[in-house]
């Protein structure tokens, strides 16, 4: 029989629709998700004025961006908003 400290750790991250989740303690966004998410939306979040989640990381946050730029359902007014929105939202450095 094993002892549980043999045992490696598992971790479960669950992802809301809106690309939000909490990471050990801290809650930030992932990816972009649902854009029009009621609850975690990148559209939302831009719309409303709320206080935007922070990205996981510098490279989560680059991502989104590219994938934002590349999507054929926004606007160029929206798409433009979104990607000032996006850039200008803090990310985490070490999670």
């Amino acid at each position: 029989m094993q002892r549980d400290d043999d045992w490696p750790e598992v971790r479960v991250t669950i992802v809301r629709p809106g690309g939000v989740a909490v990471v050990g303690e801290v809650t930030c966004r992932v990816a972009t998700g649902y854009l029009h998410d009621p609850d975690d939306g990148l559209l939302e979040e831009l719309a409303t004025g709320r206080e935007a989640v922070p990205w996981r990381s510098a490279a989560a946050r680059d991502e989104a961006m590219a994938s934002v730029s590349t999507r054929g359902d926004l606007s160029d007014d929206i798409r433009a908003r979104l990607l000032r929105h996006v850039r200008r939202t803090p990310f985490y450095v070490d999670l």
